[in-house]
């Protein structure tokens, strides 16, 4: 679990600290949250997924995003 962090760049790894301490949250709840601009957030958020960590609810506007 600690090699996650030698996987992300400092935003990304804010992005990641902030869904394990949510429940559950929206791109921009994260952006708002970490002073993390919107596109990194996607970006990060697409890593992420990538690497198993997070899962996407909903679909549209209404997408949330989850820790594993």
């Amino acid at each position: 679990k600690k090699n996650i962090k030698r996987l992300l760049t400092e935003k990304q790894l804010a992005v990641w600290d902030y869904l394990q301490k949510a429940d559950r949250a929206t791109p921009r709840k994260i952006s708002e949250k970490t002073k993390v601009v919107y596109p990194t957030v996607r970006q990060a958020i697409d890593k992420l997924i990538r690497l198993k960590k997070i899962k996407r609810i909903g679909q549209g506007r209404s997408t949330s995003y989850r820790k594993l």
